[in-house]
């Protein structure tokens, strides 16, 4: 009868509250490593990366058949931002139909990528082309396109924490130029740069602080903060 007694006592209140701790301790801690967020960071930037890929891509298939660059369209259409052949140190938001992948506001064309089928029309669906993307001076879902010498190359923010550190910051970039990217087509107005530690070079690589600030993907910020796509220095 006591063996009965002693099975069908249960747990005491202490005991509870000792194993709901424990439990809470497991559960902060697993959380701590897996880090959920900065998990989604990296599925995000990965998606990015394989997204400029995929614009770099189609502006080679462009060239290939069109023999000249979406942004150097324009200038067949009478437009005030026409960009001329030759014309180098050029940028361009995902947001400007130069860009290639949105079309001229306010016309019943579909943008000079999607039109020639090197792009499927459902990717001007993407992040980077919504509306509410910040065009002021870069937002954190921008991409951008910088064409000097021959040479493209399609850039973004980085997300994650541990895209922004360690040996992965030197391959980080910045876009120099007048700070925010405007409707000009001027020559050789903006830079595309390596990081850097050299202190005579204005794009440093982030500091720990730097990559915490909420305005990381200002492209007025004097250290680099673009992921780009091909990665390797700036030819």
């Amino acid at each position: 009868m006591k063996t009965r007694k002693n099975m069908l006592k249960g747990f005491t209140l202490v005991e509870l509250l000792i194993v709901i701790a424990l439990i809470a301790i497991l559960s902060v801690a697993v959380l701590a490593t897996i880090n959920p967020i900065e998990q989604s960071n990296k599925a995000r930037d990965a998606k990015f990366k394989n997204d400029a890929a995929e614009v770099m891509n189609a502006y080679e298939r462009y060239y290939a058949s069109q023999n000249k660059y979406p942004w150097n369209m324009g200038e067949q259409e009478a437009s005030p931002f026409a960009v001329p052949d030759g014309t180098n140190g050029v940028a361009f938001y995902s947001m400007d139909s130069r860009f290639g992948v949105l079309p001229v506001t306010g016309s019943s064309e579909k943008s000079e990528l999607i039109k020639t089928s090197e792009l499927k029309g459902a990717f001007a669906g993407k992040e980077p082309f919504a509306s509410n993307v910040n065009t002021d001076v870069g937002g954190a879902d921008t991409m951008y396109i910088f064409h000097s010498t021959d040479s493209n190359y399609v850039c973004f923010c980085p997300k994650a924490k541990a895209n922004k550190i360690g040996d992965v910051a030197k391959n980080l970039k910045c876009l120099s130029g007048a700070g925010a990217i405007d409707t000009s087509v001027a020559a050789n107005a903006y830079t595309l740069k390596d990081a850097s530690i050299d202190p005579a070079n204005a794009c440093s690589i982030p500091t720990s602080a730097e990559i915490e600030e909420t305005t990381f993907c200002n492209l007025a910020k004097p250290y680099a903060n673009l992921v780009c796509v091909p990665e390797g220095n700036v030819q």
